[in-house]
């Protein structure tokens, strides 16, 4: 069985198409959206386009988020787990392609990069840069890791549903954890656009301090080489 996975946070404009699109892409997933807190009927949207809804009361943030939607999907009986934002940024057709990837990876990311390319600031192209780079200091070799559109096998969902991610990061950390637990990562190309109509939580101020609290993570994570 496979689960989608839609973190959501006032998304009323788009999570009814990414919604719709979604099931009508792969007719006999669960797909699961999390609202994480909205106030603008973000979950009465996602609920009429077909979706299970799950509201958090309070905001879990991103990775929190995602977590909850792992738990709920698996409690559902899905082997195989796809993700992808709510804001349309995220194109639902494809992600065939990633659940085909898992086949033979335990991981597979949508890259930007192997594909169209993708318009935005040179501030946070830097920071995507410095990610990668910090991640392949420690062996994980990809060209997208702040990608939020992936697809997952249980060896990968079920930790992080049972415990979180690695320091509560999606991106560089989390990819070491996953090699060092010998599974494997691939890539596959996917189109991005800018979300329409909203601004990314990595630009300006917020997308600094962020990034700055991914350097500390993954040099921190690194250095407890035991930690699996």
């Amino acid at each position: 069985m496979i689960g989608v996975v839609i973190p959501a946070l006032n998304e009323s404009p788009t999570i009814g198409a990414v919604v719709e699109r979604t099931i009508a892409t792969i007719p006999d997933a669960i797909v699961v959206v999390v609202d994480d807190a909205s106030d603008d009927g973000t979950d009465r949207i996602a609920r009429e386009a077909g979706a299970r809804v799950i509201v958090n009361r309070q905001s879990l943030g991103y990775a929190g988020a995602l977590c909850a939607g792992y738990r709920a999907v698996i409690d559902a009986g899905a082997e195989r787990i796809l993700q992808l934002d709510a804001d349309g940024q995220h194109t639902p057709e494809e992600l065939p392609g990633l659940l085909a990837g898992l086949d033979d990876h335990d991981l597979v990311i949508g890259s930007r990069f192997l594909g169209a390319g993708y318009p935005m600031s040179t501030a946070r192209r830097v920071g995507i840069e410095a990610t990668r780079f910090m991640a392949r200091l420690f062996g994980v070799k990809v060209t997208d890791p702040t990608s939020g559109i992936r697809a997952m096998r249980l060896s990968v969902a079920r930790p992080l549903a049972e415990s979180g991610y690695p320091d509560g990061l999606t991106e560089s950390t989390f990819l070491i954890w996953v090699a060092r637990r010998g599974l494997s990562i691939a890539e596959v190309p996917v189109t991005m656009r800018p979300a329409p109509g909203s601004q990314s939580m990595h630009d300006g101020m917020a997308g600094i301090m962020h990034f700055g609290r991914i350097v500390r993570s993954t040099l921190g994570f690194a250095l407890r080489r035991g930690e699996r």
